[in-house]
């Protein structure tokens, strides 16, 4: 029997091939893989993608409902939230920018704060995972860290501190299990230091560093956690639009300079 335990269940995954790829998904009618921009930015609030449509010169259709908005020749916008929410169809949308051409993808969403220090107008940088998911799994050994490429979250740090924003690093949790985020859970990674909670940036990042490419999460505050206390959103704060013009100066310059 599989050691139930542990994910993957089978042990020789990592050089293994898939029965099926992404471009086979994108390529159902024979017509080719379509084309985004080198760098790709996941958005899951309606807010965010609003603004998106405002600014967006064009349209790219990936695979059934999944759209890339074109922000520049160098940035594009996959609106996850339009197609669901956490990490499996986060990591399928990862798979599918990176197979129709993207070098680095950068999820710009919100999180909760574990440590309540941190400014409401900060733009959280997480450096590296907790893995209290699936998907992260099967593309990088549980031995192994998955982490955001520096380089990216340097530029990052550079436009958005230009743009006025606090630019904390730190750990980043995720897990896919929102209603069981527990009261001693939180207590230990506040006390570690974890700087943030989301439930998909495991995910982004394993598939990017299985693939060869950048990744990065930007995090803007949506609510504090404190043990035993849940503190929602003041209101009082910068939104993830406020964000979205240094995230593409950032990732033009990534472009540029690579």
């Amino acid at each position: 029997m599989p050691d139930q335990h542990k994910i993957p269940n089978y042990d020789d995954k990592y050089t293994a091939d898939a029965l099926f790829s992404p471009i086979d998904a994108m390529d159902v009618q024979g017509q080719g893989v379509p084309d985004v921009p080198p760098t790709v930015i996941l958005g899951y609030q309606e807010a965010l993608t609003a603004e998106v449509r405002d600014r967006a010169s064009g349209v790219v259709d990936i695979v059934r409902s999944q759209q890339c908005y074109l922000l520049s020749d160098a940035v594009g916008y996959v609106p996850v939230h339009e197609s669901g929410v956490g990490a499996p169809v986060t990591a399928m949308i990862v798979e599918n920018v990176i197979a129709a051409g993207a070098g680095a993808v950068v999820m710009l969403g919100g999180c909760a704060c574990l440590q309540t220090e941190i400014s409401p107008h900060a733009a959280i940088l997480p450096t590296e995972t907790i893995r209290d998911e699936g998907v992260s799994y099967h593309y990088v050994p549980a031995e192994e860290g998955v982490v955001a490429t520096e380089p990216l979250v340097d530029e990052l740090e550079t436009a958005l501190s230009a743009a006025g924003f606090e630019t904390p690093r730190g750990r980043t949790w995720t897990t896919s299990a929102m209603y069981r985020e527990t009261v001693p859970e939180i207590e230990q990674y506040q006390n570690d230091g974890v700087v943030s909670l989301c439930m998909e940036s495991a995910a982004i990042w394993a598939v990017c560093q299985y693939r060869g490419v950048d990744a990065a999460t930007v995090h803007k505050i949506g609510d504090y956690l404190n043990p035993g206390e849940w503190v929602p959103d003041s209101g009082d704060k910068k939104g993830l639009p406020d964000m979205l013009t240094p995230t593409i100066d950032a990732l033009t310059e990534h472009v540029e300079s690579a």
